[in-house]
């Protein structure tokens, strides 16, 4: 692991759920750099687990499961706890992540991952399901509420049946430090804004003015974990600086050290 202190004098606004920000805050700190953490999201459970129950009960209809945060990983095997689901009646079961965080979730909870895309977007996971023959098929999708449809509707154009379950929701949090960040930020003395997922970036855009945002931005630089969080950004008017090119926290650090390097 790189310890030269490379984001030293750099601060570095945190976006993510307080209860995942964490490796991400040690990581910008191992490199010397201040993160400011200002959570945007909070994961809660669904408004109703019937869709997840009902689908737990028919668990042998399905060949596969697909998951595309860790949240969704482990919401959905917290209820298989809680409902006494044997783990003899998922082992069978096909599993398809995306991400990398997504695959070490899954590895955590005893599973192995059947299939997980080089790029770590619900697209290129499509994409690679499609060497597939689908037809017939059948997947259970547990996810969030904000989640994507891209991924489903993709499946059951190639034939497969998907039963997507809302396994969490995500809301906005307590923003009562709003008035800290937006002091720091007139002040010019954040560095980098990160977002690592669209919730993240939406939450906090919708906490400022059109106006201040691009006041804010042209003083500071946006950095996001992947190319649906980037996409989020631009079509809000705004420039990303820096993306890596593998979505983890890990190489979102890397590419900022990176880009303070480039820039020296």
């Amino acid at each position: 692991m790189n310890h030269d202190k490379l984001l030293t004098g750099k601060t570095i606004l945190v976006t993510r759920a307080a209860h995942q920000a964490s490796d991400f805050v040690n990581l910008i700190m191992e490199r010397g750099g201040t993160p400011v953490v200002f959570p945007t999201i909070q994961i809660f459970p669904p408004d109703s687990w019937d869709s997840c129950d009902r689908a737990l009960q028919g668990l042998y209809m399905y060949d596969g499961i697909i998951f595309t945060s860790s949240n969704g990983v482990d919401c959905f095997f917290r209820r298989c706890t809680e409902k006494s689901i044997p783990k003899a009646d998922l082992q069978s079961k096909q599993v398809f992540v995306v991400g990398e965080k997504t695959k070490q979730a899954i590895e955590h909870v005893g599973f192995s991952v059947t299939m997980m895309p080089e790029k770590f977007t619900a697209s290129d996971l499509s994409r690679q399901l499609e060497q597939q023959d689908l037809h017939g098929k059948t997947f259970l999708f547990p996810r969030g509420n904000l989640g994507s449809n891209v991924l489903a509707d993709n499946l059951k154009l190639l034939g497969a049946g998907v039963d997507s379950v809302i396994v969490y929701k995500t809301e906005k949090p307590n923003t009562d430090n709003i008035s800290r960040i937006r002091l720091l930020l007139e002040q010019k003395k954040i560095d980098v804004l990160s977002f690592t997922s669209s919730s993240t970036f939406n939450n906090f855009t919708a906490l400022f003015s059109k106006q201040e945002m691009e006041t804010f931005c042209a003083n500071t630089h946006i950095a996001v974990i992947g190319p649906v969080t980037a996409k989020t950004v631009e079509s809000f008017g705004l420039n990303v600086d820096i993306i890596p090119s593998v979505s983890t926290t890990a190489a979102l650090v890397e590419a900022i050290e990176d880009f303070f390097q480039s820039n020296r």
